[in-house]
């Protein structure tokens, strides 16, 4: 196979582990009280080491904010190196996250990408040249999902930001200790269709993903490696433009 061909399908393959892993599951809760929850996972493809991540969870009365950095490893990294980071901000109302802002800002070799998601209009600076706005993709954005809201819904859309994925729950297992693993049927906005789960446990008092798994051609999953809680810093605003600002200033 041609070096690009393959480097292509590689690109495709590490969608999973892209903001988050290509498949959408709406699952923790954060405390009420001023601290933040690190998450360590570790991501595998095909069995094989490829990523990492690392998320911060803060909530300060109704707000909160999502933040995460991510990066391919080993020789995923030889073939396709990639990295992001991202900041989701919003507010929990009636135990529902209502987003206000997300920011994403990635890197890979030859393509840089920074969007921005607020009230409605997706804005996207790609390899240094500003797009023209969008509308705003329609559904929940993951990191509000995976990170914020307790639910395991039978049918939603979700979105990284640009991309949508519809989201339909097959099966739901309790597992022994409260753990609930949830099973879903997923097509993205192109068509494309996968599969996948999402196993949700307490850690430190909290319920948060503690797998997730997304099958097309190969299997890819995130699997929690480790969980500390620390105070969280003080958080100024919850502005759109401060929640932008924490990840990159390069948008207008």
């Amino acid at each position: 196979m041609p070096r690009a061909a393959c480097r292509n399908r590689w690109t495709r393959r590490l969608a999973a582990f892209r903001i988050p892993c290509a498949g959408a599951f709406c699952l923790a809760a954060l405390p009420a009280s001023a601290s933040a929850l690190e998450l360590e996972y570790r991501g595998y493809i095909a069995g094989a080491p490829a990523g990492s991540a690392r998320i911060s969870l803060e909530r300060q009365g109704e707000n909160y904010i999502v933040r995460g950095a991510i990066k391919t490893r080993g020789l995923v990294h030889r073939i396709s190196p990639w990295r992001a980071r991202f900041v989701a901000a919003g507010r929990l109302l009636d135990g529902v996250a209502v987003p206000q802002a997300l920011a994403v800002t990635e890197s890979a070799r030859r393509k840089a990408r920074t969007i921005h998601v607020a009230s409605g209009v997706l804005r996207e600076r790609r390899n240094g040249k500003l797009r023209p706005p969008k509308p705003a993709p329609a559904g929940l954005n993951l990191m509000s999902a995976l990170w914020v809201a307790p639910r395991c819904t039978a049918e939603q859309t979700l979105n990284n930001g640009r991309r949508e994925y519809a989201m339909t729950l097959s099966k739901r297992v309790a597992e022994a200790g409260g753990t609930e693993r949830c099973f879903y049927d997923i097509m993205d906005d192109k068509g494309d269709q996968s599969r996948g789960w999402v196993a949700i446990g307490q850690r430190n008092g909290m319920r948060v993903p503690l797998e997730i798994v997304v099958i097309e051609g190969v299997t890819r999953r995130l699997e929690l490696a480790s969980a500390r809680e620390r105070p969280a810093a003080p958080v100024l605003g919850w502005s759109l433009r401060e929640a932008r600002r924490t990840v990159t200033p390069a948008l207008p």
